[in-house]
């Protein structure tokens, strides 16, 4: 999926897939581009409801964000990001469903000609220009926390196992440290919002060989960052939002061959608001409740997994009476005792 803006030209596009091991997607993308704002999230807590976790992140950022306000955008940007923060605190806080769901979430807002940028967790931003990839965002994981912490180098932390998890998240604390920066781009420039999922698979040195190679082509960028995470695994969910600026005159991506049928599992939400929706008070409870339809529905599938196990109990138990009372009534009684006689 592709879209532009005009002054400056602003295409994106998206590939957000389940991958070839998880049951569910935990990922979320959404591309506002009014807002010229672009996030991706990855949710945690397993059976918990770490996509429960990533869609809220998305709509109350998103909701936040582009409500009237004065601020310059870095700030709006950081607190849209800790209100999404409380919002998935306070969710699990009250639904024992939920709890320990949480998300890790990069953002970025295109504000002229600088690049707003927050992050927490393990989703990445890259900025591709003039033919090379930076790497803009650190992971939040224990590993590079020691590398910060100067505990070990970045060479010596590429050596050594990634474990799957995360120093910082939206929605374990009541606060959450977000990581802020912005810095000047240029047109011409392309943006890389993505997953672990995707990182895990793909090396820094084959992005920034893929994205000079479909630098003008972002739906042949995901095209083949879908076909490497499939190649190669895809044991996780993985997102790849790929954000293209161009000059005004700038023509429109040119369209790439129709989508395999394995590209129809790109789930990303994509939306162009003209007007900035009211942002309500508390989102966490009653009709306000920003995901209420997929809440029930995960309670609902929680109640038929407990119905299928309740039932799995109950039959066991029945087939080993049953096995005990059928092997009883096989035994023979035993024997009596011989009386003695006496001389």
């Amino acid at each position: 999926m592709a879209s532009e803006i005009a002054a400056p030209a602003l295409h994106f596009a998206c590939i957000c897939d389940r991958g070839l091991k998880r049951l569910s997607n935990q990922d979320r993308a959404l591309a506002e581009v009014n807002a010229r704002l672009f996030v991706v999230c990855d949710g945690v807590g397993g059976n918990t409801g770490g996509e429960i976790a990533s869609q809220t992140a998305i709509e109350t950022v998103r909701d936040a964000f582009i409500a009237p306000d004065s601020h310059p955008p870095l700030v709006r940007l950081e607190r849209a990001i800790r209100y999404a923060n409380r919002d998935i605190f306070e969710m699990a806080k009250h639904d024992l469903d939920l709890a320990g769901m949480a998300t890790t979430l990069v953002a970025l807002h295109l504000d002229g000609e600088r690049a707003c940028v927050a992050h927490a967790g393990d989703s990445r931003l890259y900025y591709f220009a003039n033919g090379a990839l930076t790497q803009v965002t650190i992971d939040h994981t224990p590993l590079q926390d020691a590398v910060r912490r100067g505990e070990l180098s970045f060479a010596e932390a590429e050596q050594l196992p990634k474990a799957n998890e995360v120093s910082r998240a939206l929605g374990v604390f009541p606060e959450v440290e977000v990581e802020m920066q912005d810095f000047a781009f240029a047109t011409g420039g392309r943006f890389l919002l993505c997953t672990d999922g995707v990182t895990r698979h793909i090396a820094n040195e084959e992005l920034e060989r893929l994205m000079a190679t479909f630098a003008d082509n972002p739906n042949g960028l995901c095209d083949e960052i879908h076909r490497y995470c499939y190649e190669r695994g895809a044991e996780d969910n993985f997102t790849a939002l790929v954000v293209c600026v161009d000059s005004p005159a700038a023509a429109a991506p040119p369209a790439g061959p129709p989508s395999s049928p394995s590209l129809q599992e790109r789930l990303t939400r994509t939306r162009e608001l003209s007007v900035a929706p009211s942002f309500p008070a508390d989102r966490t409870t009653g009709e306000h409740h920003p995901l209420k339809e997929l809440v029930e529905a995960r309670r609902a599938r929680s109640r038929r997994e407990l119905a299928l196990q309740t039932l799995v109990v109950l039959l066991l138990m029945a087939l080993s009476f049953g096995a005990g009372w059928w092997m009883g009534g096989r035994q023979a009684p035993p024997a009596s005792p011989r009386p003695l006689i006496g001389r």
